[in-house]
């Protein structure tokens, strides 16, 4: 079943803000994906690793966060617009069960040959407002 479209891109400038997204991956969530990936990183699952490491418990993977993301610009864009570029940098881990809301809002709008390039602030913050993940992304949405 598709994604439904988060919003109308076409109607966005410069400053608007993103729609938001809560998410709270437990222990499963996070094990169905290392699983899948072929991960074999202790401190994903097991919370004595992780606090050996001087870690709270286990964290997500950066690379699930990135999954998250992803996601998230594919349903901006639908149905068909693609993704030109995700760049994220990871700020600080983010622990199992732990709510975060991904957000973000646009910065640049140019017209260009085939479309509208659509320039955005993504990031993942924690329930506590601290920003986990901020990242850069560059959609492309056809005329």
């Amino acid at each position: 079943m598709p994604l439904p479209r988060l919003i109308d891109l076409g109607e966005l400038r410069e400053g608007a803000p993103l729609p938001e997204r809560v998410l709270a991956p437990d222990i499963m969530d996070v094990a169905r994906f290392i699983g899948g990936a072929g991960f074999a990183i202790p401190i994903f699952l097991d919370p004595n690793a992780a606090r050996d490491t001087g870690l709270e418990g286990p964290v997500i993977p950066a690379e699930y966060k990135s999954a998250f993301l992803l996601a998230y610009l594919r349903q901006l864009a639908r149905p068909k617009g693609r993704i030109l570029r995700l760049q994220s940098g990871f700020r600080r881990p983010d622990y199992h069960g732990n709510r975060f809301t991904i957000g973000g809002q646009v910065t640049r709008v140019d017209d260009v040959e085939g479309g509208r390039e659509v320039n955005l602030e993504l990031w993942l913050e924690q329930a506590s407002g601290e920003r986990s993940v901020r990242s850069s992304a560059v959609i492309l949405l056809p005329h």
